[in-house]
């Protein structure tokens, strides 16, 4: 009998843990080869992992909510049907990462902790509080979740459970994440860390004993995500409100539009564009188009055509800032917005997307498109983009400013296509489905000008759209 480890998949190149969602096999159950034995979700997609052998499953090692490192082993599979299950199924596993008998205990960072004064200082003497305790990081401490890496970072760098137990983390339900250790000991000081207030708890602390009389409530715990205050402190309490968990897409919206803030300089680029021509083209072959292909023929197509062939004539808006560098990519992967019906945002990008035409842009469109709302894009679907649209006028908008999807360099908004009298010729009037179209881009890179040499390309292409190029009209007959 043969037992096969069932591993934390690796789920792209940026990705080093993932959490597990849910189980949908228990410990004895018969499992076929690439049956899905469980979900997960990283910060970018979520996934199903199926399992790798066939078998029955004699362990399951963690447990839903647990964030688990890539290349663990997350379950066991007997490859005999008559194998005994192990007890203990996903209820409350114990990680299978725990240390080796042969591991020494955790001593270093119980004198380091030891070793720090006694006494602490209140005053300004110059005196920092000494971190006290000598408590390993346990798996879990009742209140979250620490997961391996977490501990052994923790064991190497002599840091005890009292010294992180209230430090915020940007993980699922607050954890702490691999990135916020290192962070933190990176900035390590003697300071003792803020107790963090959770929504709903009561508006004050108690006062700790050696606090002077008279200075108030410790003041709102500091995340990753900003100040989270109480209901009360929010003047909320008791009011008719209902508290939701970011899901770790929205985590993950948040930290990337506050640091594509932090990084680029943000320009901004306003242009009409009449799209008369593909308006017309469209709306006289989109039946036949569905009825070929299955899915509709979208103006986000046209829009990605278009700047896939300004992006040839202007690359560098197509380039990356790498320091002092400017990398200048010869390729076009083409992210557009997907609006998930969860109220989330996720950016599928196409890859080579300069050497597709018009029929595969679209197909690749409605793939990742559906791919995406229905939670089934790999990792690779969502990562190494160079440049973004998001079709803002499918909502309405006439126009936006999006926000540049770090790290491109400029990201293109396309608004709501409305009909218009405009300037046909220097004395008529005419009609015309008109466009905005908006650039933002990264100044520190794209200078105005370049940017709106690459826009007025983007305009002239949808302009002179040949229909007869695309072969379509021939084609559907």
């Amino acid at each position: 009998m043969a037992t096969i480890d069932m591993l934390m998949p690796k789920m792209g190149e940026s990705i080093a843990e993932a959490t597990i969602v849910r189980w949908t096999k228990n410990v004895g159950d018969k499992v076929k080869k690439d049956e899905i034995v469980l979900e997960i979700s990283t910060d970018k997609v979520d996934s199903e992992v199926p399992a790798p052998a066939a078998g029955v499953i004699t362990e399951i090692l963690y447990k839903p909510d647990d964030v688990v490192e890539v290349g663990k082993v997350i379950a066991r599979i007997s490859d005999s049907a008559a194998a005994a299950p192990a007890p203990a199924p996903a209820q409350s596993p114990a990680p299978a990462t725990t240390a080796p008998k042969t591991a020494p205990a955790p001593v270093a960072a119980a004198g380091a902790a030891s070793a720090a004064p006694a006494s602490v200082s209140h005053g300004g003497n110059g005196h920092a509080p000494a971190r006290a305790g000598n408590t390993p990081v346990p798996r879990t401490d009742g209140r979250r979740f620490y997961s391996p890496v977490v501990r052994a970072m923790a064991a190497e760098a002599g840091v005890a459970l009292e010294e992180i137990e209230n430090l915020p983390g940007s993980g699922k339900d607050g954890r702490i994440s691999r990135r916020d250790l290192e962070a933190y000991l990176t900035n390590r000081t003697a300071a003792p860390v803020a107790r963090v207030i959770e929504v709903g708890a009561p508006a004050q602390l108690a006062q700790p004993a050696h606090a002077p009389a008279g200075t108030g409530p410790a003041p709102a715990a500091r995340s990753a995500f900003g100040e989270k205050k109480t209901l009360e402190q929010l003047g909320l309490a008791g009011k008719p409100v209902e508290v939701v968990k970011m899901s770790t897409v929205r985590k993950a919206i948040v930290k990337a539009m506050r640091n594509t803030i932090d990084t680029a300089a943000h320009v901004n680029q306003v242009h009409e564009v009449d799209i008369s021509r593909i308006v017309k083209f469209r709306e006289s072959i989109k039946n036949r188009f569905k009825k070929e292909y299955g899915f509709n023929l979208t103006y986000t197509s046209f829009f990605i055509w278009a700047a896939c062939r300004a992006l040839e004539r202007y690359p560098m808006v197509n380039s990356v800032i790498n320091g002092d560098e400017i990398i200048i990519k010869k390729f076009v992967n083409f992210g557009f917005a997907v609006a998930l019906d969860s109220g989330d945002l996720i950016v599928p990008n196409i890859k080579n997307c300069q050497n597709l035409n018009l029929v595969g842009i679209a197909t690749a469109v409605d793939d990742l498109g559906n791919r995406a709302k229905a939670g089934k894009l790999n990792p690779d679907d969502t990562s190494g983009g160079t440049f973004t649209l998001t079709n803002v006028g499918s909502f309405g908008p006439i126009f936006g400013m999006p926000l540049i999807n770090q790290p491109e360099s400029a990201i293109m908004g396309a608004g709501k296509i409305v009909k218009r009298p405009v300037m046909v010729t220097e004395d008529s009037w005419g009609f015309r489905d008109m466009v905005y179209l908006s650039l933002a881009f990264d100044h520190r890179l794209v200078d105005g000008a370049l940017a709106g040499r690459f826009m007025t390309a983007v305009e002239e292409e949808l302009l002179n759209f040949d229909t007869a190029s695309t072969g379509l009209e021939r084609r559907l007959g």
